[in-house]
């Protein structure tokens, strides 16, 4: 004769310890808790760094751009075209190079030589 799932599982739950129920039994009900509140926003720090806005420039070949952070009274950065052995001049540090669509295209600025 085999065991049935159900004489098994029912030795299980009959193990349990006696105190065990009793002590869940006698447990006292949970006091409810207040809704927690969202902690106050925390003042801006100072010396949050502010992050300078990027503009694309229009390089010789038509499609491409080169992203230049632009910062304030920053002095101009020659660059080596990869397109050709001319070295542009951007009004900031350069953060790289993108291929745009023409929608995009349209609204770069002029790259100064």
């Amino acid at each position: 004769m085999s065991a049935s799932r159900t004489t098994r599982t029912a030795r299980t739950r009959r193990a349990r310890p006696a105190a065990r129920q009793a002590a869940r039994t006698l447990k006292p009900a949970r006091a409810a808790r207040p809704a927690a509140t969202k902690p106050a926003a925390k003042p801006a720090s100072r010396f949050t760094a502010v992050v300078p806005v990027q503009v694309l420039y229009r390089l010789c070949k038509p499609g491409w751009a080169v992203t230049v952070e632009k910062t304030p009274n920053a002095q101009g950065t020659r660059f080596v075209c990869p397109f050709c052995p001319v070295s542009h001049r951007v009004p900031g540090p350069v953060r790289g190079f993108r291929k745009l669509r023409r929608a995009q295209w349209i609204k770069c600025r002029r790259v100064e030589e």
